[in-house]
């Protein structure tokens, strides 16, 4: 246990870093008395609705680093920023958090690098005392996924891997969410009316969401007791997403390292209880808009609703092939796979698409849209894309983040109609294609 315990602290120091407007016909409620650093409520045939809600947009920026010796090379590593990319009038201390975030997480990652070079140089000639001919380089990446960003949350979720030799190397996912006006990190308590309510929930889903793990033995005990000691000490990882709370267990903390990572979503709708509720209308106060994207790693499942079927998404890629698989429904799609970012797509109206972004074999972007119906179907491919561009600082690129679906932003690619590299603000149209409605310089 104890061992499991450090495992899961060292895993936080490595890897985090330092709409228009929708009501329900009928009375409204006196919300004359709020005050507007929140977005306000307003209920109707119990349900719940978001008066000025809007979306926060986001660029996201990666850099790399390479370094090598005359025995070949010694690290790849890959770090992640992210910033706010256009107005925040409302809410201009996001933008100062986000800037102070990525501030931190770039400093880390030099003096992390900076010992890894070193280490990789000892490891190398110690092997080289044993006739060693192959000296494997070490590595150390770290990546964003935007779970949510709006006027309330801008949540994060980090993923970190890491190898310095050895067997395998290790991987994980840790959280870091923002209350969007203060530009504060939000805590569990911010979120939660009890941490007793909170581990019972999360202890009872992970039984329902795993029934052949590891853990299940003695009813789960292992499991419970590694619950209530991680809530206890702070160390729980979680994101806030527009229809709950995820939590993320990194290997070796539930289970093997072969069962990988578990997760597990607590539903506002499910357990309205639990989560803390607004004092003017009684309505839970961070439940996110009705229509969201939201970026998806592969091999990392989604719950999406407690809708009778489960609607639960996977995506998974090797090098030639996507697989997704939604509420049991599986769809292969043959392409160059490797390097791919994926959108979750959620409209106003309950429509579901995913985006995926990926680079193709002459280094060309492009963007594949399937439809998340009945089962999931591609609709098309697109020569547009939310890279940016690679001639930023040293060797990195920018993405944009599509966090609006009625607003997010494009490149345009060769053969898209427009001229290269033109800026495109795009909406998602019929049958979730991106329809083009400005380009940079006039309209579309």
């Amino acid at each position: 246990m104890q061992k499991v315990k450090m495992l899961s602290i060292a895993l936080a120091a490595a890897f985090t870093f330092a709409v228009a407007p929708v009501c329900d016909t009928g009375v409204m409620p006196d919300i004359s008395n709020l005050g507007w650093s929140r977005s306000a409520f307003a209920e109707g045939n119990g349900v719940d609705y978001q008066i000025d809600l809007h979306y926060i947009p986001l660029m996201m920026r990666t850099e790399h680093y390479d370094v090598s010796d005359e025995k070949g090379d010694l690290l790849h590593s890959r770090w992640t920023g992210i910033r706010v990319t256009g107005p925040v009038p409302f809410e201009p201390n996001i933008n100062k958090a986000l800037d102070a975030y990525t501030a931190k997480a770039e400093k880390q990652f030099a003096a992390s690098s900076k010992k890894m070079v070193s280490d990789a140089k000892s490891d190398h000639s110690e092997r080289a005392k044993y006739g060693a001919t192959f000296f494997p380089a070490f590595e150390d990446n770290s990546d964003i996924y935007v779970r949510r960003a709006d006027s309330l949350v801008v949540s994060l979720l980090e993923f970190g891997s890491s190898y310095m030799g050895g067997a395998h190397g290790m991987y994980g996912f840790t959280g870091k969410t923002f209350d969007t006006y203060t530009g504060k990190e939000m805590q569990l308590t911010d979120v939660f009316t009890s941490q007793t309510a909170m581990t019972d929930a999360i202890k009872q889903q992970l039984m329902f969401d795993y029934p052949k793990a590891s853990f299940q033995g003695s009813n789960g005990a292992s499991m419970r007791n590694m619950v209530d000691q991680l809530a206890k000490e702070g160390h729980l990882f979680w994101t806030m997403d527009p229809r709950g709370v995820t939590f993320y267990f990194n290997p070796y903390i539930l289970g093997s390292y072969a069962e990988g990572v578990f997760t597990t979503t607590l539903l506002y709708s499910e357990r309205p209880q639990i989560f803390k509720h607004s004092e003017y209308t009684k309505a839970i106060e961070w439940r996110g808009p009705k229509g969201y994207c939201m970026e998806i790693p592969s091999y990392l499942p989604v719950r999406l609703s407690d809708s009778p079927r489960g609607d639960r998404l996977s995506v998974m890629n090797d090098p030639e092939e996507l697989l997704i698989d939604y509420c049991g429904e599986q769809l292969k799609d043959k392409f160059n796979a490797k390097n791919i970012r994926t959108t979750l797509v959620s409209m106003p109206e309950g429509e579901r698409y995913l985006y995926v972004d990926y680079q193709k074999e002459d280094w060309k972007h492009a963007v594949r849209v399937y439809v998340l119906g009945n089962e999931p179907v591609f609709v098309g491919e697109y020569a547009m894309s939310r890279f940016v561009s690679d001639m930023v600082g040293k060797n990195g690129s920018d993405w944009y983040v599509m966090t609006n679906p009625q607003e997010f932003y494009m490149t345009a690619m060769p053969d898209s109609g427009y001229a290269p590299w033109t800026k495109l603000t795009c909406r998602v149209g019929a049958n979730g294609a991106p329809e083009v409605y400005e380009v940079k310089g006039g309209k579309g």
